[in-house]
């Protein structure tokens, strides 16, 4: 995310500003419209961040959002939410999951990558 000029505060940042923006929506829109599935693409984000704890942390404050935003709903249907609510949640820590397992994945590329660099070197510097 440095590509683009924005440090890790501010991409957390623009996470919590967005968490803030998809929850007023969320409380002000009825029952049958499924906003609390927006909280996806803050994690998205926090996705290109270093820490996996600060994923972590973005991922609980959407999830509990998600559920206190059910009594500010102007049309109270609780059927909806019980069906809604509980898939917005999954799919939330589905992409934490496979996004921190993908990272680990990438760093242990990254590690085999320069283990075999550095194989290579001792081996071409042997063939001298």
């Amino acid at each position: 995310m440095d590509r683009f000029g924005i440090g890790e505060r501010g991409i957390l940042s623009i996470c919590i500003v967005l968490i803030a923006a998809i929850f007023v929506v969320d409380a002000s829109t009825p029952s049958g419209y499924s906003a609390d599935f927006l909280y996806i693409l803050p994690v998205f984000i926090c996705l290109g961040l270093p820490n996996d704890r600060t994923i972590y942390v973005v991922a609980l404050i959407a999830t509990v959002l998600t559920i206190v935003a059910v009594p500010f709903e102007p049309s109270r249907t609780l059927a909806i939410d019980l069906f809604n609510r509980p898939i917005a949640i999954v799919g939330i820590w589905i992409v934490v999951t496979l996004g921190i397992q993908r990272r680990k994945f990438e760093r242990d590329i990254e590690k085999k990558a320069s283990e075999l660099a550095r194989s290579n070197r001792e081996l071409t510097k042997g063939m001298r």
